[in-house]
């Protein structure tokens, strides 16, 4: 992904066509030109167009970036990697909080080693709560519904939420979360409209992903300055604790999976073996 002076957004192959290295890793942005750091060949930022050779001027006009349709939508940059005629048949997540001025987001990502299918279960299992007994955004969870197809998980949960969360969302005592993953999205939501979390797991390779997340927050009170104030105590001493936790358990999986060479887990949460069957299924079809 690349800007021009003018913040517009191109997404192009993370490979320069001279020698195929990763622009991401070798690429500069020199005004609305995007140079390759190991030959120096330079492309247009808003066309992908080489632009120039260095030491062989002629040849330039012979190749192109290959270039990704872009949409903004959310806060997030999309890009479809695939045919671009059908770009317009994939359509993008509806998200509902993300123009809604009611609501603070707080995004967070970052990398996890294990296989994407781990990281879903985390999410979708609420049985986990004891992990995060420090933190703990949840407690005593019970699964009030489940619904599932080929593409799609839908849970019920009813939790207590203890400490901080209860204070934010107002409701002590028994609260309900809706968890919906619509492959290959998470939703997580407050049926009272007092949070949801959204969540997407990009595989990096065959046991890493990078998970891109935006927690939103109803404004407590209908007051936005008190969740800029919490801001940073949400991010960095809730949320990405929690997160740390996370990634340690499902990193202790893959660990488990690697070493037997084959699964030798004893689920017992009919969520989990909803979102098994809709990963194999899509997985097979190719979707």
């Amino acid at each position: 992904m690349v800007r021009d002076r003018q913040g517009q957004v191109f997404v192009y192959e993370d490979a320069c066509p001279h020698k195929r290295v990763r622009l991401s890793q070798f690429g500069r942005r020199q005004g609305n030109t995007l140079v390759c750091g190991y030959h120096g060949w330079k492309f247009e930022t808003n066309s992908g167009k080489c632009t120039e050779i260095p030491g062989m001027p002629a040849l330039h006009t012979k190749f192109c970036l290959r270039s990704y349709p872009v949409k903004r939508y959310g806060g997030w940059v999309w890009a479809f990697p695939g045919d671009p005629e059908l770009a317009d048949q994939r359509p993008l997540p509806v998200i509902p909080p993300a123009h809604d001025r009611r609501y603070h987001p707080i995004p967070m990502e970052g990398a996890v080693n294990c296989h994407f299918s781990y990281m879903t279960e985390n999410a979708t299992d609420l049985f986990h709560a004891d992990l995060h007994r420090s933190q703990q955004p949840w407690a005593n969870p019970r699964l009030e519904s489940l619904e599932s197809d080929d593409r799609t998980v839908v849970a019920r949960y009813e939790v207590d939420a203890p400490r901080l969360l209860a204070a934010l969302i107002g409701q002590r005592g028994k609260n309900y979360i809706r968890i919906t993953y619509e492959y290959p999205y998470f939703h997580l939501q407050s049926e009272d409209g007092a949070f949801y979390l959204f969540v997407t797991y990009v595989p990096t390779g065959a046991q890493s992903i990078w998970v891109h997340s935006t927690f939103y927050f109803r404004h407590v009170w209908g007051m936005p300055w008190i969740l800029r104030l919490l801001h940073p105590l949400l991010d960095w001493g809730t949320f990405r604790q929690v997160f740390h936790q996370d990634i340690r358990a499902v990193e202790e999986e893959q660990r488990a999976y690697n070493l037997s060479g084959c699964d030798r887990s004893r689920e017992t949460n009919p969520v989990s073996h909803a979102v098994r069957n809709v990963i194999l299924h899509q997985c097979a079809s190719g979707s």
